[in-house]
């Protein structure tokens, strides 16, 4: 397979789990659950948080080529996710968006659902690769273990 491919691929997985990151970030915020259980960030929702956080994602994708628990993809993808987690809490919440470390100041469950979140990202982006990635011939011949 073309490494354009494989890449085309990888950045697809990235983008659909920031989507579904996203779209499970915004329910919970609208539903009022997070803010109640102690994450108290309110998302934009509009088109460019959408877009800034799926693209965002998308690049995140990448990490999906490591090579670790290759016929487990829940698991690969939840190990995988505390990458973009640890950016989230000791980068862009401390540093960009100055709401302490880990994320604090939005409550002191930040932490928890902020990984939770992010393994929404990691599984749904390896199970996608799971499933549809061309060429994982060993995904066509026997049936994979999910976890």
């Amino acid at each position: 397979m073309k490494t354009t491919q494989k890449l085309f691929y990888i950045f697809l997985a990235g983008g659909l789990g920031g989507f579904t990151n996203s779209l499970v970030v915004w329910s919970l915020a609208k539903l009022g659950i997070t803010p109640a259980l102690g994450f108290t960030m309110i998302p934009g929702g509009g088109p460019e948080w959408w877009m800034r956080r799926i693209a965002a994602s998308a690049l995140w994708g990448i990490i999906f080529l490591i090579p670790i628990c290759q016929k487990k993809p829940v698991t690969k993808g939840a190990i995988l996710s505390v990458l973009p987690w640890l950016s989230s809490v000791l980068f862009v919440f401390p540093v960009q968006m100055k709401m302490g470390f880990f994320g604090m100041g939005f409550g002191v469950a930040t932490p928890l659902w902020t990984l939770f979140f992010a393994m929404v990202w990691g599984v749904t982006g390896t199970l996608f690769l799971a499933k549809w990635y061309p060429g994982n011939s060993n995904l066509k011949s026997t049936p994979q273990r999910l976890i």
